[in-house]
């Protein structure tokens, strides 16, 4: 069986008309009563303002390592 991990994002709406974005690793189960798929949350990573960017592209590094691909991080490369 695979499991097929992504960055998932949600958004919520504050009393003031705002808008906070969070970011969460998660991936799909089945349910089995249903049938249908549901979102399973492995980790939360937090409102996505306040998320040290670096560290997130450490851990795409980290991962891209170990599968044996290259991480390209447009940002830091236009350096």
């Amino acid at each position: 069986m695979f499991v097929y991990m992504y960055l998932r994002t949600t958004k919520r709406k504050n009393k003031d008309g705002s808008v906070v974005q969070y970011y969460q690793l998660a991936h799909n189960v089945r349910d089995p009563i249903t049938r249908k798929p549901v979102a399973k949350i492995l980790h939360n990573f937090g409102r996505a303002d306040k998320i040290d960017r670096d560290q997130l592209v450490r851990l795409c590094r980290s991962i891209a390592r170990v599968c044996g691909v290259t991480v390209i991080d447009p940002i830091n490369e236009a350096d």
